[in-house]
């Protein structure tokens, strides 16, 4: 499939039936909900770091839970190529900023979709055509309804490098926490927003001379004329948010809420809409967010349903899920709130707002250079691995720190010693027994069976409602959990002595067909978080069906099974470590 604009997207066509009968729920679970899953769209001034993924998985997995459960998902998001990060990498190196964001879009596309199987149902870019013109149109909407005031401000001026200075053009020290190397529309130490003018000691990025200041006109987005709506809203919102979106929105609101530029001095960004205005740029913060909208409407476009999108934008049912890094969080509850408010659609529900990610104690900066790039680590690693670990211990709730031993520990621990050896041990006795044992379920079950299949259907309900209110780590210790009580029932029962006595071999068969359809069950509760495996376990199964609830046959597997998760060599973890080594005297 191509977008409209000709370049090669990933699409994903998914239908929903009406009702989803899961055998072992007593009832029928309602399906066909309109769920939006908008993720953040990274920066590609360079590659992406686990920090990155850790922020942005959460997205993944809420698509590919909602599409099992049968529901209608759009998931969406891009590259965002009109930030100032694209500018400075340009001239850093030498080239137009169409280089380095097509450089890096491509490397986005192959690290995300290809290799970490993230299943947006379109990928887009903001420079593409089909962005820029429905940005363009929002923006007109938004200026022709009065949304917008003109004003003169002072900007920073580099009289050596003779142009006003974007944001990130401009360091100094924060007001905020006196740390040096304040960004000019961030301070990375203590998260603030910033505004360049802000910076203790100014100056500019690329010749380090202090700027002096210098007017211009531009146009501003009336946000202070929502913050009555935007108070409203939240008091009143039907979904809960985590508590750091809570925390720092309504620090935005406590202080009162400012109008905002939304129009910049740059020949790089989409051209303004306006004739007085025509030289200048949106402002990449304003224009971005429209991604999500422009992405949903690209997406209706390219499978020949223009109109589609309005099923997920103009229909308050929907149900819409946001998926960022904590230092996005007023841009979804605060600013995109207002505009949609002001172009009269659907807001946001579930705010899914990560926070940082550490590497060994350090903290993750693309901007400083400190971090644990992506495509160097699946060169090495299972994207599955990384996937479980950046779940098991990212940061939902809290900062994390990754650590290299603890990965190894609980990939070999959990991944491969808990799910696959349970995967392995009873499909090893299937194959081995498959002339005994039948396709059907067995017509009778020993309490103890019994009780490990009424937990694996109860999972479906209770890992589905965790995912569902973002609870990503409970629901996979919830699986990790059920596996264990598997295996436990496993060692208990012992079907591999039963199945040498005829006179037990038909406890020993229903032993097993329990196993290999409890297994076939945890294939299907794994597969938001582990889809490769999920694919792989599938393909050995003879069974592609990932729908959210229990199986009803025995797999019949005609081969011994493999492993599906790689051990992680001790070498290659003392090599990662040995980097982090403080070079010798």
């Amino acid at each position: 499939m191509r977008s409209i604009d000709g370049a090669p997207h990933i699409l994903y066509a998914f239908s929903a039936k009406r009702m989803l009968r899961c055998p072992y729920h007593l009832k029928e679970v309602l399906v066909n909900r309109n769920v939006l899953v908008a993720a953040a769209w990274p920066y590609v001034n360079g590659s992406l770091h686990l920090g990155h993924v850790a922020a942005l998985l959460p997205a993944d997995i809420l698509a590919r839970y909602f599409r099992a459960h049968g529901d209608h998902v759009l998931y969406v998001s891009g590259s965002d190529c009109h930030g100032t990060p694209i500018l400075v990498s340009a001239e850093r190196e030498g080239v137009a900023p169409e280089i380095i964001a097509g450089r890096y879009h491509d490397e986005v596309v192959e690290m995300l979709i290809h290799k970490l199987g993230f299943s947006y149902s379109l990928y887009s870019k903001t420079m593409g055509a089909f962005h820029q013109r429905t940005a363009q149109d929002l923006f007109r909407r938004l200026y022709d309804g009065g949304h917008m005031v003109e004003r003169e401000e002072e900007q920073l001026y580099c009289v050596t490098c003779t142009r006003f200075l974007p944001d990130r053009y401009v360091e100094g020290t924060c007001p905020y926490c006196a740390a040096r190397g304040a960004r000019g529309d961030q301070c990375d130490q203590c998260g603030q927003t910033l505004d360049a003018g802000d910076l203790v000691t100014p100056q500019c990025k690329i010749c380090h001379t202090k700027p002096e200041r210098r007017r211009s006109t531009h146009l501003y987005f009336r946000l202070s004329a929502f913050e009555a709506r935007l108070t409203a809203w939240i008091k009143e919102r039907s979904v809960a948010w985590r508590s750091n979106a809570s925390a720092v929105t309504a620090s935005w609101l406590t202080r009162g809420l400012h109008d905002r530029p939304i129009t910049r001095d740059l020949t790089w960004g989409i051209p303004v809409p306006v004739d007085a205005y025509v030289a200048k740029r949106m402002y990449v913060w304003f224009e971005a967010v429209m991604g999500y909208f422009s992405c949903s409407k690209e997406w209706a476009a390219s499978t020949d349903n223009p109109e589609g999108w309005r099923q997920w934008w103009e229909n308050d049912d929907a149900l819409h899920y946001y998926v960022h890094g904590k230092d996005n969080i007023p841009f979804h509850t605060i600013i995109w709130p207002a505009m949609l408010m002001a172009l009269g659609y659907k807001l946001p529900d579930a705010i899914v707002s990560s926070e940082y990610l550490n590497f060994e104690g350090v903290k993750l900066s693309k901007s400083a250079g400190m971090a644990l790039w992506l495509p160097e680590a699946l060169a090495k690693f299972d994207p599955d691995a990384l996937r479980f670990v950046l779940v098991l211990n990212g940061p939902e709730t809290h900062d994390t720190s990754f650590s290299w031993k603890e990965f190894q520990a609980r990939v070999h621990g959990d991944l491969i010693g808990t799910i696959g050896n349970l995967w392995n041990r009873t499909y090893t006795l299937v194959y081995q027994h498959r002339d005994i044992i039948g396709s059907a379920r067995p017509a009778v079950v020993a309490d103890d069976s019994a009780k490990l299949l009424g937990a694996a259907a109860a999972a479906f309900t209770d890992v589905g409602t965790a995912i569902e209110r973002t609870e990503f780590r409970v629901a996979l210790q919830r699986i990790l959990a059920l596996a264990k009580q598997c295996n436990q029932y496993l060692n208990a029962r012992q079907p591999w002595k039963l199945i040498r006595d005829p006179a037990t071999q038909s406890d020993a068969a229903e032993a097993i067909t329990t196993a290999a359809i409890f297994g076939d069950a945890l294939r299907r509760l794994m597969a938001p978080f582990t889809p490769h495996i999920a694919d792989a376990l599938g393909t050995y199964l003879g069974c592609d069906d990932v729908r959210w609830c229990m199986p009803t046959t025995v797999p019949s597997p005609t081969a011994p099974p493999t492993p599906l998760i790689r051990h992680i060599d001790d070498a290659l973890i003392e090599a990662e470590l040995a980097k982090l080594a403080p070079p010798a005297p």
